[in-house]
């Protein structure tokens, strides 16, 4: 390959590590790993251990001093400074990855995602199950209308048991002052990707939402969300990290049956002898059944997700080949768990999407609770 993404990754932490070490060692053609941007000390020394050549970044200061280095950035570092690191580097003219989730309002992504759009930036978002083979197959079959008139949806996402290890092992996590919530923020937002990739928004929801249930803390760690459509599709989705064993199954019917998506490696349909609009005006049997058969689809092998979308990312710069998932993907899902918390906090139906200062107030709110205020 002529040309070489220079990458520059923000945040040396558990997943950076990983995404670091995918980038230097050769995984992602077209991407090279020029520099981390490391502040402790301790990863600094591995930086110089094992990856030599690689510069060190004190902090996004310093990268900017030596932005000449680098073409675009992954920035993997707690959630709330996804938005100001990704600003700070769409004003120097770098092309962004993001990891999940691209902010915390809706209000300030859509400035970040607005500004790379009218800057001819690109601005990735690493949903990498969408690279998972069930969830693509999934997409297609939906998107080719196999599945007839779509009725409803019921996702029961609830396999991220964490215990207090988790939720303790780092001073930001899990709190409404470090993490600006909980399942919705950290957990979720891949899943709520996957339900904007496959239906869209939705013009409504209630969000039953519980917080410490099985945790001793104050953010979100339970919640069963109702989705409205105007076209009259239904959705709900269960989700809860105090849970095991946990599950990860969703079913979807429409008019031609039911398609099963299960724990994003199995898809399966139901597939009804004639659709159910056919048969409500064919029967004549008061209690007559809908004949079907399930068969399981046959899917492609699994490539690394994770690698997949980076590979995506170069190969978009390079030529201009589509991203697994952009910004305003990215958008769409802090829409949805900003809306969703709303919900949970006023205890009613919400329009989407919901006023940014309606849900900046609700989690100010929570913030000073916490603190004691």
């Amino acid at each position: 390959m002529d040309r070489i993404i220079r990458c520059a990754l923000i945040g040396f932490g558990g997943m950076g590590r990983v995404y670091a070490r995918m980038i230097h060692t050769g995984l992602i053609p077209g991407l090279a790993l020029i520099g981390v941007c490391c502040r402790n000390e301790a990863g600094q020394a591995l930086l110089r251990r094992d990856f030599a050549g690689v510069h060190i970044y004190t902090d996004t200061d310093d990268m900017a001093s030596r932005s000449s280095e680098f073409d675009a950035v992954l920035i993997a570092t707690p959630h709330t400074s996804h938005v100001a690191i990704g600003m700070q580097m769409a004003s120097l003219g770098k092309h962004i990855l993001m990891d999940k989730p691209a902010g915390i309002s809706a209000g300030e992504v859509e400035a970040l995602v607005r500004y790379c759009e009218d800057h001819g930036l690109s601005f990735a978002m690493m949903f990498n199950n969408r690279c998972l083979s069930a969830f693509r197959g999934a997409k297609a079959f939906l998107d080719s209308g196999a599945l007839g008139t779509l009725h409803r949806a019921v996702w029961v996402c609830n396999s991220w048991y964490r215990t207090p290890a988790y939720h303790r092992s780092a001073p930001w996590r899990s709190s409404w002052i470090g993490e600006c919530g909980g399942l919705m923020t950290n957990q979720n937002p891949h899943y709520l990707d996957i339900w904007n990739w496959f239906f869209g928004l939705p013009q409504k929801l209630y969000a039953a939402m519980e917080f410490g249930r099985y945790n001793d803390f104050t953010v979100d760690d339970a919640v069963d969300i109702q989705f409205f459509y105007e076209n009259g599709f239904h959705g709900t989705m269960v989700s809860a990290t105090g849970e095991a064993p946990g599950v990860n199954r969703l079913e979807i019917w429409g008019s031609k049956g039911k398609l099963t998506v299960e724990e994003g490696r199995i898809l399966s349909f139901d597939e009804n002898e004639v659709s159910t609009e056919e048969f409500a005006l064919t029967n004549q049997e008061i209690f007559s059944p809908l004949p079907h058969r399930v068969r399981q689809l046959p899917l492609e092998a699994d490539d690394v997700p994770y690698q997949q979308v980076l590979a995506a990312f170069a190969r978009h710069l390079l030529d201009g080949s589509p991203l697994i998932a952009d910004g305003w993907d990215g958008l769409r899902q802090v829409q949805l768990a900003n809306a969703a918390y709303v919900s949970g906090w006023e205890e009613r139906r919400v329009t989407l999407p919901v006023d940014n200062g309606r849900y900046l107030d609700g989690l100010s709110r929570c913030q000073r609770a916490e603190a004691g205020e």
